[in-house]
């Protein structure tokens, strides 16, 4: 038994040094694929080629004789697309990825139980991930009809079946075949054929259209990310085996105090998400230097390189709430499963999302511990925001507190709860709760339970807004004004971007009608983008700030 151990651990340290090998090769080899085979210079055939084959190197160098699983799935996968009908083609694929999928987690499990191992089923969750997006995108392109789609769904829907050339590129091009992100079909065949790069527009003064940025760069962006990537792959390396996670049941830990205890499981903790941020890091760099992943311009006129980012570091080790710190952790992942899941479940989608989340991420016991956990966490969060955040908003040195109180909170419940998702088997994490007596799982679950929800008082104007716009507020006090913002998109991206439209040559904007499309629309929600246009628009005037004075001027009668 103890040479098995031995030599798994030995095969799992001979992946790793090929994961990182096989990542620092596609960091070279993305850069050559944006600036030598760029879609200018060469034909999309090369490319997807190109990339398809890299990216199947990579997968069978990194896991051998595991990657036939994941040429099983994907092909399957596309048979089905291609023999069934468009009305149900989603719902076949989804069924089969997700059956193989649990299979293979099942194996892994029954292998290598109570154990970490960087193994294909990593690789086959994003693959699992892109063949559900792709033939839910394909349902909605080819069988519902546009007026039944939300504006994402609309804007993601596939059109056309891709060819096996197509196909197969989206599954193992050598961006994201070992470690993601998750690339959405649509992104990615907008990267493959290189209209995803927009250049920045300003107008001048004359009301003229000035390219600023024709092409936008990664470079600085990777090299930043690279660099972000190293670090946590050093501190995993060298830090992280201080601060094991199994050391919070090691008898030593057990027997200190409890600040002691929940020190070193705050620190464990932290180690434990280093190999995510070195993961998920260097995979966006990776991207981000071959051209994919950029995302528009910030309102300074920075391009943005975030729209397959899967995390955000400082935001989630300085989160003061559970949304914040689950918003910015596994992003793609979220989004995939409101995509795949959530929008589609035909009842109960919050628990169809919890199911769905836990058979994708496997069958340990510790992920289960984890999720359930959660759930019960949620509610008591959210109870206790509403009965205490009021109370600290008179000045700044309370909400300064409040702060601190969160940011603490938040982290000390993250870690209570999210320990047996590291610890993954029952027996140590059943030792670790047991010792605390489950005081915390009890204490949570009966604020979850007893404590009412608390009625959210409303400003009376944002009532009367609300009912002059025929819509409910809801419970955290947002107006939902779907209606007004959906039926002025397009003329209000026009301001937004400061461009757009037909210019009207005469005259300008005064500060009178910029105070009020400002001020006015802040109640509408429409505030920010209203005004991040006006920065673009200098002295020269468009149909988009017209229609945005004349909408005003509107509800404001």
């Amino acid at each position: 038994m103890g040479i098995l151990i031995s030599y798994e651990r030995l095969e799992d340290n001979q992946l790793r040094v090929s994961f990182v090998t096989c990542q620092v090769l596609a960091l070279l080899l993305s850069l050559v694929f944006r600036y030598v085979l760029s879609a200018g210079r060469v034909g999309v055939t090369a490319r997807h080629v190109f990339a398809v084959v890299v990216g199947v190197y990579m997968a069978y160098f990194c896991h051998r004789w595991q990657v036939i699983h994941f040429f099983i799935q994907s092909t399957v996968c596309y048979i089905i697309i291609l023999s069934s009908k468009p009305s149900n083609m989603h719902k076949y694929v989804f069924i089969f990825s997700m059956m193989y999928l649990t299979l293979c987690h099942i194996y892994r499990t029954y292998y290598n139980f109570g154990t970490y191992t960087l193994d294909f089923t990593g690789p086959l969750m994003i693959m699992t991930q892109k063949v559900t997006s792709l033939s839910c995108a394909l349902h909605d392109g080819l069988y519902r009809d546009d007026s039944s789609l939300s504006p994402d769904q609309r804007k993601q829907a596939v059109r056309r079946i891709p060819s096996p050339l197509e196909y197969y590129s989206y599954m193992f091009y050598f961006v994201g075949v070992l470690a993601g992100p998750l690339t959405y079909y649509s992104d990615f065949k907008a990267w493959m054929e290189g209209t995803n790069l927009k250049p920045l527009i300003r107008i001048d003064e004359q009301g003229n259209e000035v390219v600023v940025i024709k092409e936008p760069s990664a470079l600085g962006v990777v090299l930043k990310k690279a660099t972000t990537a190293a670090f946590f792959g050093l501190t995993m390396l060298y830090v992280g085996p201080l601060f094991s996670a199994r050391g919070n049941v090691d008898d030593l830990i057990i027997a200190a105090p409890l600040l002691t205890r929940f020190g070193y499981l705050h620190l464990s903790i932290m180690m434990a998400r280093t190999k995510y941020y070195f993961a998920w890091t260097l995979a966006d760099a990776v991207a981000n230097a071959a051209g994919l992943g950029f995302n528009g311009y910030d309102k300074n006129g920075n391009p943005r390189w975030d729209l397959i980012s899967n995390l955000n570091i400082l935001k989630i080790e300085f989160a003061t709430s559970l949304k914040m710190l689950i918003d910015n952790w596994n992003i793609q992942t979220s989004l995939w499963l409101k995509r795949v899941c959530y929008d589609r479940a035909p009842y109960q989608p919050i628990l169809m999302v919890y199911i769905l989340s836990a058979t994708w991420h496997g069958f340990y016991p510790g992920y289960y511990f984890t999720f359930l956990g959660g759930a019960i966490l949620t509610p008591a969060f959210r109870k206790m925001r509403q009965h205490l955040r009021h109370r600290f908003q008179g000045t700044a040195r309370l909400r300064q507190s409040y702060d601190i109180i969160t940011f603490t909170s938040t982290h000390f419940f993250l870690n209570y709860h999210v320990l047996p998702f590291v610890l993954l088997d029952w027996e140590p994490t059943i030792t670790f709760y047991r010792s605390l007596y489950f005081a915390i799982h009890i204490a949570v679950a009966l604020v979850a339970v007893l404590l009412p929800y608390r009625k959210q008082s409303r400003p009376s104007n944002e009532v009367a807004i609300a009912k002059t716009n025929g819509v409910t507020p809801d419970m955290n006090g947002k107006v939902a004004a779907d209606r007004e913002r959906n039926g002025t998109k397009t003329n209000n991206n026009k301001v937004e971007n400061g461009v757009g439209g037909h210019r009207i040559q005469n005259g300008t904007i005064t500060a009178r009608r910029i105070n009020l499309i400002t001020d006015s629309a802040q109640k509408f929600g429409l505030g920010e983008r209203i005004t991040n246009g006006m920065k673009g628009f200098s002295h020269a005037n468009y149909n988009g700030a017209k229609f945005a004075v004349s909408y005003v001027q509107k509800k404001e009668s």
